[in-house]
């Protein structure tokens, strides 16, 4: 018996650009072999900003986003605006949690504008799409890849976004086999 695949659900939180998002479900379903929906907005958490920091937990949206899934197994991404961290981190481009099945990015220090450059919305979606790509090759069990040219390794910033690739590595491609 061929056992289905889980979907991935992409949820905007707050207000994020939808031709952005719709445009993102389109393209990253045939990456994992996967259906996406996109859910109705919802609104970032209130209890997840940290006022000291003027930003957002990154954590505790995690956990707002597992709440929700239709099916235990769905995959759920949320994309917001809000600077995000971890206690341990200054701050955050995106998170996921294998356990929850969630993943939230945000796009704060993605945008050219972070760093004083004009905008430049194709490089956002370029770069939404890699983050995207990554979070979610977290959720399916991937772990992060050392080769800096393929999409699945770790950014810790805009810069280190542009300079990978937007597809796995040969490695990760094998990976990504046995996850499908």
């Amino acid at each position: 018996m061929l056992q289905k695949k889980s979907k991935i659900v992409v949820v905007p939180l707050g207000d994020v650009d939808f031709m952005m998002v719709n445009r993102l479900a389109t393209s990253i379903g045939p990456v994992f072999g996967r259906s996406v929906d996109i859910l109705k907005g919802m609104k970032v958490p209130e209890e997840a900003f940290n006022v000291i920091r003027n930003q957002h937990y990154g954590s505790i949206i995690l956990a707002k986003l597992e709440r929700v899934k239709a099916n235990p197994k769905e995959l759920v991404m949320g994309i917001c605006e809000e600077d995000l961290y971890l206690p341990d981190e200054t701050y955050i481009l995106g998170n996921s949690d294998i356990v929850l099945g969630t993943a939230v990015i945000s796009l704060f220090r993605i945008r050219q504008e972070f760093y004083g450059l004009p905008e430049d919305d194709m490089k956002i979606y370029t770069r939404l799409f890699k983050q995207a790509v990554h979070q979610v090759a977290h959720l399916t069990g991937m772990t992060s890849c050392r080769n800096p040219r393929c999409v699945n390794y770790y950014s810790q910033d805009m810069f280190d976004i542009d300079a990978k690739g937007e597809k796995f590595c040969d490695i990760c491609k094998r990976q990504l086999v046995d996850k499908k």
